[in-house]
């Protein structure tokens, strides 16, 4: 055994630890024989409750939150998710590519083992829509299966690829009708999101069945706050309109006014994001979800694990929409920020970071700080021919010409991209990862996000994680 410097308090701190290690390992063995979850200090029979939660800023590499910090605080500015005291570094490939899609990310953190692109939660010898492999089982059934409540919060539909990584196992993350059925078979106690069009009436009237109350506006989810009902939030026909939308809906109708011809609306029913219009006056936003989602939680007497995505930040980033991009990692951070100000950090660990990087985002040029990062910079050092350029550019997506809908910001949202694509493709860089809170102390240095399931797993169980 190493030799620790300091003396008598030394030895008895590690003579501590070492009867600490026994205790636990007996817990371990009693567990083991008599069947019952290995879970000294968490779920009904621990002494410490242990809780934790999981935000996943989709698509939000680190030039997102940069350049939503200096877009909304200047240079100078700090995010709520800078004040989390610990990082790492994420790598993300998946098992068959260095750049990964969300499904395999998403699986790889929820599960602890790398997949291929577009599997959710079957190792490494699925072959993506053709073939299954062994599923795995995610830390959100784990945590189910072990008495703790269980939710998960999302932008997207409740079906998409990275919330689905939490309880569904599929060959094939675009089969949402299919894994719409293990939504409703999951037993969690609160999913919310969107995808209506994915819960055809006799699915719905099994879930109901099966004790889960559905509800469809951001008045329904607020008139609940009983911790024992099982509450499926479907807000939206598919994904939730973006940000800027729906503030601008609820407005229209704190004021008494249609949604007809709101402004950030299109033609057609649909807001200018592709969405349904309607949704943008009744959807809840996404810290609206959070803090419900925090408060039925902590009002139990059961620890809990909660997931909370914010989803649209890679659609934004998909269709190069720079503004849209800032106004959804704001509200993201607006949601971890009200989390950390809410939870016991001495019995709750906060982890936040990104699945993947969307589209090469950049911050160029040395603008100075009175023109901000909306405008166009012109190098009065560089050559003749070096015209002004924008400060935010994307190095692949539908840039200013390509583009299928209207962006919520108008034409003040594009930005320009280097590869011609109707959408922006993913990059293979590193993420963040940020930690708070009960067993923070164990981020750091670089690791796989698979670390993020054993990092979970291992502080939930009282033990330090595999690393």
């Amino acid at each position: 055994m190493a030799v620790i410097p300091g003396g008598r308090r030394s030895l008895s701190r590690g003579l501590a630890a070492l009867a600490f290690m026994a205790v636990g390992a007996v817990a371990v063995v009693c567990a083991a024989r008599t069947g019952a979850p290995a879970i000294p200090l968490s779920g009904r029979a621990g002494p410490t409750p242990r809780s934790a939660v999981l935000f996943i800023g989709d698509g939000m590499g680190q030039a997102y939150v940069t350049v939503t910090r200096v877009a909304r605080g200047g240079s100078g500015g700090r995010l709520r998710m800078d004040t989390l005291p610990y990082t790492a570094l994420c790598r993300t490939h998946s098992s068959d590519s260095p750049v990964t899609d969300s499904a395999a990310a998403a699986s790889a953190m929820a599960c602890g083992q790398k997949t291929a692109n577009g599997v959710l939660c079957e190792d490494a010898t699925a072959i993506y829509a053709k073939r299954d492999g062994r599923k795995l089982e995610s830390i959100a059934v784990w945590a189910k299966k072990n008495g703790m409540h269980v939710g998960l919060v999302t932008t997207t539909t409740v079906t998409h690829a990275t919330p689905a990584a939490f309880y569904a196992n599929h060959r094939d993350r675009e089969a949402e009708d299919e894994i719409a059925k293990q939504t409703i078979a999951s037993g969690f106690d609160l999913i919310l999101g969107g995808g209506r069009t994915f819960f055809a009436e006799d699915l719905r009237a099994e879930a109901r069945r099966q004790g889960w109350e559905i509800v469809e506006t951001a008045d329904e989810l607020r008139a609940i706050d009983d911790p024992g009902r099982h509450v499926l939030g479907l807000f939206a026909e598919r994904h939730l309109p973006y940000q800027p939308e729906i503030e601008a809906g609820h407005k229209q109708t704190e004021a008494g006014k249609t949604a007809e011809g709101m402004p950030g609306t299109a033609a057609g029913g649909l807001a200018r994001g592709g969405e349904s219009r309607d949704a943008t006056r009744t959807a809840p936003t996404l810290p609206e979800m959070t803090r419900w989602a925090v408060d039925i939680l902590k009002k139990s007497d059961r620890p809990f694990f909660l997931m909370v995505e914010g989803g649209r930040i890679d659609h934004a980033g998909h269709a190069n929409w720079a503004r849209t991009l800032v106004d959804e990692t704001a509200a993201f951070d607006e949601a971890i920020g009200y989390a950390i100000d809410t939870l016991d950090p001495k019995t709750t660990l906060v982890l936040v970071t990104a699945d993947h990087e969307t589209g090469g985002l950049a911050m160029n040029g040395y603008p100075d700080e009175k023109d901000g990062i909306w405008s166009l910079y012109r190098d009065p050092f560089g050559s003749k021919g070096d015209g002004p350029y924008p400060v935010i550019t994307f190095s692949s997506g539908p840039g200013t010409t390509r583009q299928k809908h209207e962006p919520p910001h108008g034409p003040d949202d594009l930005r320009p991209s280097g590869i011609a694509l109707e959408s922006a493709a993913h990059t293979g860089v590193d993420v963040t990862l940020y930690a708070w809170g009960a067993g923070a102390e164990e981020v750091h240095g670089t690791l796989e996000n698979t670390a993020i399931y054993s990092l979970l797993r291992g502080y939930l169980e009282g033990r330090p994680p595999a690393r």
